[in-house]
């Protein structure tokens, strides 16, 4: 098959739906399909290699993150559809379609058979009043007009319920390729000090991500056991709660990092006992988890939604409820007190890791791009356009 993804996002910048799309495509060409990846220009540096970069794009914040929106000229925007179809595109994936606008540009222009992955969660105070109508009604408006709708989990199900007649999103989770992950493992059990245990924490620091709540869950582990070590690895608006806790007593157990490339992240996330994943909100699944869970490190999250889903089946004593800095730290404390409970969590969250690995999930990729095609053939055997309709 040839397969086009469409990703709103900038490709240059690490997350979580980038690497779905750049492991899901290289294994996707390992299989002999061929993939084109579609996305807007780099914010700052070099193109992606393997990427198609077309339109504009400014970065802005929403929903305490940052995310872009991005424009498709329409020149551009015709030239690509033509390119597109020319070139023989057999489904159109794009994810986060509600994103502003160049998914929905390149869907709507190339009129493919389509299948749009959602992995946004807002926030509950989003998903009422103005905000969770405006989501819900375009929620509506994508599932009546795709072939097929994925979501990571049922975190996103809240603003995409279909219209009476439609058939709803499917829950098919993300993939990623673990095999650096789990080479950056160290071999046999780590040598644990629970008296000194490391936590990590990788990611953008604003709201979303829960810095503030680490930080402040910090103050009591630190306290019980000062030669413990917090490791913060990352840039973001919240760069002042950092500094205000370097500034502190505990400080002196605290190090910032800045945000590492992708061999360092590894590294870094392999040798640490813990990783700290207190997301209160905004999560869809948890490839961050997955991640740390392949290197061998253990996750302590927050439950929210997204990430119940990954660690369910025996990671729920690595959850701690959303936003309570008080349960995060006692988590931290009794897990780094017990070398067992440790070494057990471990074992797991190395076979859980794996479901998801690319090799696993990969493969049910495929079979739903074949639907897709297909139902597109039959509609338009039976007279029907497919996914044309944009009324």
């Amino acid at each position: 098959m040839k397969i086009v993804e469409v990703c709103p996002y900038d490709m240059a910048r690490h997350g979580g739906v980038q690497n779905h799309i750049l492991d899901l495509a290289a294994w996707l060409t390992r299989h002999g399909h061929e993939v084109r990846i579609i996305a807007p220009p780099p914010l700052k540096g070099a193109d992606v290699p393997g990427v198609t970069h077309v339109g504009r794009s400014k970065l802005i914040g929403v929903l305490g993150t940052v995310t872009e929106i991005s424009y498709l000229p329409g020149g551009e925007k015709r030239a690509l559809a033509e390119e597109l179809n020319a070139w023989g595109a057999d489904v159109l994936h794009m994810h986060t379609p509600w994103t502003p606008l160049l998914a929905w540009q390149v869907w709507r222009a190339a009129r493919l058979p389509s299948v749009a992955t959602f992995h946004a969660t807002l926030p509950e105070s989003a998903q009422r009043g103005l905000s969770g109508f405006a989501y819900g009604a375009a929620g509506r408006y994508f599932l009546k007009r795709l072939e097929a709708a994925v979501v990571p989990s049922v975190s996103p199900l809240a603003h995409l319920i279909p219209p009476q007649g439609v058939a709803g999103p499917r829950i098919l989770p993300p993939t990623i390729d673990l095999s650096d992950w789990r080479r950056a493992a160290l071999a046999g059990d780590k040598p644990t000090d629970p008296q000194a245990p490391h936590v990590v924490f990788l990611g953008r620091l604003e709201d979303r991500k829960g810095v503030g709540v680490l930080l402040e869950a910090w103050k009591a582990v630190a306290a019980c056991l000062p030669r413990a070590r917090l490791t913060i690895a990352g840039s973001g608006p919240q760069q002042n709660l950092v500094d205000s806790a370097l500034a502190a007593d505990s400080g002196r157990s605290i190090t910032h990092l800045p945000a590492p490339d992708r061999d360092a992240a590894r590294k870094l996330v392999a040798e640490a006992d813990l990783f700290a994943a207190p997301a209160p909100y905004g999560e869809s699944f948890g490839l961050v988890l997955i991640e740390a869970m392949a290197a061998g490190t253990v996750p302590v999250a927050a439950a929210n939604t997204g990430y119940r889903t990954v660690l369910e089946g025996g990671g729920e004593k690595l959850m701690v409820p959303p936003g309570n800095a008080g349960a995060l730290a006692e988590r931290i404390l009794e897990l780094a007190a017990s070398p067992g409970l440790l070494r057990e969590a471990r074992n797991w969250g190395m076979e859980r890791a794996a479901r998801f690995d690319v090799e696993a999930v990969g493969p049910r990729y495929v079979e739903l791009f074949e639907e897709v095609r297909q139902a597109s053939r039959r509609a338009k055997g039976a007279g029907t356009s497919g996914s044309a309709s944009f009324a």
